[in-house]
């Protein structure tokens, strides 16, 4: 700095200090005048007193700010052959500390033994940028990039506030977890969350497709939530490219890092100022409310528009999918066999299949947060919905009875084929009124009319709970093939057998007509 430079300095430092220097102050009354000069002059009132002191003592040279010196950061108190011999040290193996470079270098070189001081040797290696930090991770050039069209990128990220829940008597550390559109800046969705787990992840993934379709790619960092089978399969399947950053690298998920910023800087302080500490279901509530205030915010990296407006601006088309196809994607996918008592095993979980699946090699798709059914699946056809199964207790030991001679022919045997005979002259004169037709929209309740007929009788509460439940674990009827198999058992069996019989082969012929046919949509 220059001595005209200087001099304006000690000139404007004079001006503040002017009221307590040339007026006369009773005493006692300099620290009120203290105050009122530094409320004027934004300055504290120490600094004002002590360029008061520098002025009585100096005058106005007292004021001036020092010289400084023409030789500021050359080599003074180092000889440049150390420091030389330092940087091709560091530059060998980024990770040696400084105190090791001193030692390498008074062993390589005893005369230079204490000639290098710590700090001066790390000024100078800060000062050329030969630090272990810049070295280790040496810099690029970055540059701001945007998408073209909203839904092209999502980015997820997990943020920790300062904000706390309570559930029951206890109390949690909140956790946001937000999905936010690369181009708009609007967020397809976002909560806060009671733990970092992957179902979590997975929900949010869910309901934000739900909402604003089908992004083209999902940007996440490395967490074992964000990158785990459940989230990773689930994109895959919807042909979602499932994008992870580089280690070290967070400058490509500035965009969600900026917006959490936001965060601690207008939602934070809100809720802090409530004195309340919420439950996780009103701290979701509240910040729903702050979303929409977002949403409605001009947003400087938007030229000035909305979150929402930018949104609804973009002419992108949005891809959304039906709710069972995305549901079905979010399934994890594990190769089983039957076993010889048509069970299939998942942690020590066992699920009940159909007999003719027994010593089949299946592929069972389940959610982990949904236990008590499992997807059976075969080259790519569904098959069959499979319960958990309960084995019975205390049922008693019954012995087997020794085997007899079987007859040939009985009597019953003959009655029974008589009057099925019967049976199939009658029904041959029936109306078929009353049946529904087999179509693409065939419900339970079609269903349960098509037995009925079969029985002569109405089905009966406890009965229509079997066969709802029947229905779910085939995974839905079809019409033909339920009119076709309770027909057939009819007329080989006749009417009077118990409906579970007929349940059981109803669900048997679906599971057949599913392994003839072709692969099923996923």
């Amino acid at each position: 700095m220059d001595e005209e430079g200087r001099l304006k300095i000690a000139l404007r430092r004079y001006a503040a200090i002017a009221g307590l220097v040339d007026a006369e102050i009773p005493p006692g009354g300099q620290a009120a005048v203290l105050r009122e000069l530094a409320a004027e002059h934004g300055r504290h009132p120490d600094t004002l007193w002590r360029w008061a002191r520098r002025f009585r003592q100096g005058g106005l040279d007292g004021l001036k700010p020092p010289l400084h010196r023409a030789d500021a950061g050359t080599l003074k108190a180092l000889a440049p052959a150390i420091l030389s011999e330092a940087v091709r040290l560091r530059e060998e193996e980024p990770r040696r500390s400084t105190a090791t470079l001193i030692a390498l270098l008074e062993r390589l070189h005893p005369d230079w033994r204490g000639k290098i001081s710590r700090p001066t040797l790390d000024r100078h290696l800060r000062r050329l940028g030969k630090t272990r930090r810049r070295l280790a991770h040496p810099t690029r050039p970055l540059r701001r990039f945007a998408k073209a069209a909203r839904n092209d990128l999502w980015v997820a990220d997990f943020c920790l506030p300062q904000l706390c829940f309570q559930q029951g008597t206890e109390q949690h550390r909140a956790i946001l977890l937000a999905i936010i559109d690369h181009k708009t800046r609007f967020l397809p969705a976002s909560a806060f969350i009671p733990t970092r787990q992957a179902v979590f992840v997975e929900d949010l993934l869910r309901r934000a497709i739900a909402h604003c379709g089908l992004p083209r790619g999902f940007h996440v960092d490395n967490g074992a939530e964000l990158v785990g089978s459940l989230v990773t399969g689930g994109c895959t399947h919807l042909g979602i490219r499932h994008i992870r950053a580089a280690v070290g690298e967070p400058e490509s998920r500035g965009v969600v890092e900026r917006f959490f910023r936001s965060v601690q800087d207008s939602f934070v302080p809100e809720m802090a100022a409530k004195a309340m500490i919420p439950t996780l279901e009103e701290l979701n509530r509240y910040w729903e409310a702050w979303v929409e205030f977002y949403h409605g915010r001009p947003h400087a990296g938007l030229e000035g528009k909305s979150p929402r407006q930018a949104w609804d601006e973009d002419p992108a088309p949005l891809r959304h999918l039906d709710p069972v196809t995305v549901d079905g994607a979010f399934l994890i996918r594990e190769q089983r066999k039957v076993n010889k008592t048509a069970l299939v095993t998942w942690e020590g979980r066992a699920y009940l299949c159909s007999d003719a699946l027994v010593g089949e090699r299946i592929e069972i798709r389940f959610h982990p947060a949904r236990q008590e059914t499992v997807q059976i699946w075969k080259d790519g056809r569904f098959l069959q919905v499979a319960p958990l199964y309960l084995p019975p207790e205390n049922v008693p030991h019954q012995p087997k009875a020794p085997a007899g001679p079987t007859p040939r022919e009985s009597l019953l045997d003959l009655l029974e084929r008589d009057r099925q005979q019967a049976l199939v002259g009658q029904l041959a004169r029936l109306p078929p009124a009353g049946l529904p037709a087999p179509g693409p929209h065939f419900t339970e309740a079609m269903a349960a009319a098509i037995i009925e007929h079969a029985l002569g009788r109405n089905l009966e509460g406890r009965e229509l709970q079997w066969l709802a439940e029947s229905w779910q674990h085939s995974g839905g009827w079809q019409a033909d093939i339920t009119d076709r198999a309770v027909t057939a058992y009819r007329n080989r069996f006749g009417p009077g057998r118990h409906l579970a019989y007929y349940l059981e082969f109803i669900a048997d012929a679906h599971l057949k007509a599913r392994q003839g046919e072709g692969p099923a949509r996923v």
